[in-house]
């Protein structure tokens, strides 16, 4: 677009005087008017007058400084500034650019684990944990480690079962339904015996975060015995006032960051709660951020800052726009001391 190269000029103006107070008239009123308006030549009078358009001082026409004598090729529409002239003026120009736009809603919110990459580990028949591969909150593990062997008498009848190929019950389903994963079933089919004590592996790569049992101890059907959490992407809760959630959407742009690092982070809305807390008047907002190195922790304070309908526009410093008869307008720089 041709816009954005233009160059516009910041003026500072005195202001505005009624023609009926500086004595001036239209140029082709009378031909003793000796000084014209640069910005408005139409416009003209006598020494010390002021433009009624934009209050600029009238200059001289017989000057080759502003004069448009001479200048057969200048632009249409345009009128010349000697640039010394220009530099009495003090003209500052900048460039038409574009910049993002919008309602910027600030907001504060707490780092969360993701309930979408938790995974629980529990076992669906009484037995006993026969050894622990991991027996501490915080261990690391991979999908496919082996978290604990458990003994169970209901377990080992099914595994029977299956290695015999019964079809009562659907010999395979109930392994599965006693919580043996794929890579436990297809142990168990290579060795050709049911496992005394069944392996369980890890479901995904993750964090241990919950530990109910210890290597011995007895488990009712249906017990917990450990929580699998992956943070490499944790969500950010945040809390934003009814009256900002209007103005909010799924991939609306947010910035987050985090005080007592300076860090930030970019990303968007990933889900909007669809009920308020009353006590707080607050609607909380859903966003997503990528952890891989761990660097993110749960429970961990943040800012958020929502970039509301914005879009990217053409931007002009306010001063640049000047103000009089015409409405708002700017001026255009079209090089060789012309401007428009």
């Amino acid at each position: 677009m041709r816009i954005l190269f233009f160059t516009l000029f910041l003026f500072t103006f005195a202001p505005l005087v009624m023609a009926a107070e500086n004595g001036m008239t239209s140029s082709h009123q009378t031909e003793a008017h000796t000084h014209y308006c640069p910005m408005h030549p139409e416009e003209t009078g006598m020494e010390g007058n002021n433009c009624p358009i934009c209050g600029m001082h009238l200059v001289p026409k017989n000057e080759g400084n502003g004069s448009h004598e001479g200048h057969e090729n200048k632009p249409e529409g345009a009128f010349l500034i000697d640039p010394s002239y220009i530099q009495t003026l003090g003209v500052k120009p900048s460039s038409v650019t574009h910049h993002e736009f919008g309602r910027n809603i600030r907001s504060f919110g707490q780092i969360e684990p993701s309930t979408r990459l938790e995974y629980a580990v529990d076992v669906r028949t009484k037995g006993w944990i026969v050894d622990l591969a991991v027996d501490a909150v915080g261990d690391a593990v991979k999908k496919g480690d082996l978290l604990f062997t458990y003994y169970s008498p209901d377990l080992m009848n099914a595994q029977s079962d299956f290695l015999i190929g019964s079809r009562v019950g659907n010999a395979i389903q109930r392994l599965s339904l006693y919580g043996m994963d794929d890579k436990a079933i297809a142990e168990l089919k290579e060795r050709g015996k049911f496992f005394e004590e069944t392996p369980f592996y890890a479901p995904e790569d993750g964090t241990i975060t919950m530990l109910s049992v210890r290597k011995g101890g007895h488990v009712n059907e249906g017990g917990s015995v450990l929580k699998l959490q992956d943070f490499s992407k944790v969500w950010v809760n945040a809390d934003v006032p009814i009256r900002d959630v209007q103005f909010l959407e799924v991939k609306t742009p947010a910035k987050i960051s985090i005080p007592e690092t300076s860090a930030s982070y970019d990303t968007a809305v990933d889900f909007i709660h669809p009920v308020n807390d009353p006590q707080n008047r607050t609607v909380t907002v859903r966003l997503v951020l990528d952890n891989p190195d761990g660097t993110l922790k749960p429970d961990t304070y943040v800012d958020a800052v929502f970039s509301a309908d914005a879009q990217s526009r053409l931007a002009i410093p306010a001063e640049a726009v000047l103000y009089g008869g015409m409405g708002a307008y700017v001026i255009e720089d079209i090089g060789d001391g012309y401007f428009r």
